[in-house]
């Protein structure tokens, strides 16, 4: 934030020089990225990228006919302060200028109606709002200039009205594509994360620029995102993923909430990690968990994030759990599967099963991990297959079907060797 609110004041107060478009343009693709990867985690990459080049096209096509037409904005004219025109006209960095205001407002509105007509009139409407923070303070830098000028601080009425036209299409259009792709997940506030950081600092320029009203329309929208952030933030990593026998994703609920007496069936992973000596880490979990507290089990275990793979997500939740990256994984059960019931929780998931190696010592995260210890794996096999001693019923039922792995056992011995 800091670092915005420095660059916001140099950019009013020191004449920008010639090669500022350099530097305008690596500031839109720097500013996109954060909802650029919102939308990755929330639709995937392949349908994040049609997304936001069908967004990056309308952009320009609808910049393009307000240059010749003055429809919808009004007649007015780019500098070569935001990069290079496209065929002389407009810029290219248009193409993720836009989209990212245009992805937050949807999401905002999207928190307040569940009608798509409203959700797109609402977009539009806060897309205006935003650009009552935007616009002026661009005009002031030169990025643009209106014919005539305008009512507020060089921008005329028609522009934000425009704004209701053009961000009204722009919401059909990701209701449009969103309505074919069916996303599992509830919109992501981290959608608006680019929009909040625009915001912090075209405010900030409103601020040193002088332009009072343009900056408590940014104060206001700050206030406003930092409140709806607050109430429904939710982390990716926080949802189970529901899957069908096949284990292809059918929807997603909140960690805590989908484990109950029925768990439905869904994705996660489970780690063993082995050291030069032939000993396996064993962790006993939190005692605050909802699942098992307090029960030793195998080196890690997790649930795998939508549009993440299974090695991905191990990867991540071994490096969280026990503080232990760079670690080669080998997947020694693919298909892995369990149900288990304890203090009337259910675990129901499809749960394939990595094997690890390293002589690193493990870093355990408090909010996951009670204690560790490192075990020889022939006692280790002993021990888990006496119920007395209370191992977690997958660690048990992975340890029976690991020893009986040719794959296995020879992976095991060069470990040791």
């Amino acid at each position: 934030m800091a670092f915005l609110v420095i660059g916001a004041f140099f950019m009013v107060n020191v004449e920008l020089p010639p090669w500022s478009h350099w530097l305008s343009g690596l500031n839109v693709v720097l500013f996109a990225l954060p909802a650029m990867w919102a939308t990755r985690w929330c639709l995937g990459w392949r349908d994040a990228a049609i997304l936001w080049v069908l967004l990056g096209f309308y952009a320009l096509g609808i910049e393009t006919l307000a240059i010749f037409t003055g429809f919808p904005y009004g007649h007015f004219g780019y500098s070569e302060l935001l990069g290079g025109k496209l065929f002389g006209v407009t810029p290219w960095t248009v193409f993720l200028a836009w989209s990212p205001l245009m992805v937050g407002a949807w999401a905002m509105a999207a928190a307040i109606f569940s009608n798509a007509f409203f959700r797109a009139a609402a977009a539009a409407v806060i897309a205006m709002i935003f650009d009552l923070v935007l616009d002026p303070g661009a005009v002031r830098l030169g990025f643009w200039q209106y014919e005539g000028g305008g009512v507020f601080y060089g921008v005329p009425v028609s522009n934000f009205l425009g704004w209701l036209v053009s961000g009204t299409i722009g919401a059909a259009l990701i209701e449009a594509f969103l309505f074919f792709r069916k996303p599992l997940l509830p919109v992501p506030v981290q959608l608006a994360t680019s929009v909040f950081l625009m915001i912090v600092f075209w405010t900030a320029i409103s601020v040193f620029g002088g332009m009072l009203w343009a900056a408590v329309i940014g104060f206001g929208v700050i206030a406003v995102m930092v409140l709806w952030w607050r109430r429904f933030h939710y982390h990716f990593d926080d949802r189970v993923i529901y899957v069908d026998d096949n284990g292809t994703p059918i929807g997603t609920e909140e960690k805590l909430a989908a484990h109950h007496a029925d768990t439905r069936l869904h994705s996660a992973f489970s780690i063993f990690i082995f050291n030069s000596r032939g000993e396996t880490l064993l962790q006993q979990r939190a005692l605050h968990k909802k699942t098992w507290p307090g029960v030793w089990s195998n080196s890690a275990c997790g649930h795998v994030k939508l549009h993440e793979s299974v090695d991905a997500a191990a990867r991540r939740r071994l490096k969280y759990e026990l503080g232990l990256s760079g670690v080669e994984l080998k997947m020694m059960l693919p298909d892995f599967r369990y149900r288990a019931e304890k203090d009337g929780i259910v675990e129901n998931e499809i749960c394939p099963v990595f094997v690890g190696f390293t002589d690193k010592e493990p870093q355990p995260n408090p909010d996951e991990v009670a204690a560790i210890r490192w075990l020889k794996w022939e006692d280790f096999v002993v021990e888990v297959a006496d119920p007395v001693n209370g191992y977690s019923p997958w660690a048990v039922l992975e340890v029976r079907q690991l020893i009986s792995e040719q794959q296995f056992r020879d992976l095991y011995s060069r470990i040791v060797s």
